[in-house]
């Protein structure tokens, strides 16, 4: 892992670990997406990307989803 990603992640930990409504606010938005994505899957909505979480393909679904949620601008 590059320098730069280590001193990153670093950065990242402290801000959470500093403010609780920091990470409160990624902690929910995280828990959004999944909730929204486990209630579209039992509603069975089509205009929603629905996610098998017992699945492996479905379990790298929403990581992607999570991490891109997260880095994405």
């Amino acid at each position: 892992m590059s320098r730069k990603i280590i001193k990153a992640r670093r950065i990242i930990r402290t801000a959470l670990e500093a403010d609780p409504g920091f990470r409160m606010t990624y902690e929910a938005n995280i828990a959004m997406l999944i909730y929204d994505d486990q209630v579209a899957r039992r509603e069975k909505n089509q205009r929603t990307v629905i996610t098998n979480l017992n699945t492996n393909e479905g379990c790298s679904n929403i990581a992607d989803r999570i991490l891109t949620l997260i880095f994405s601008q």
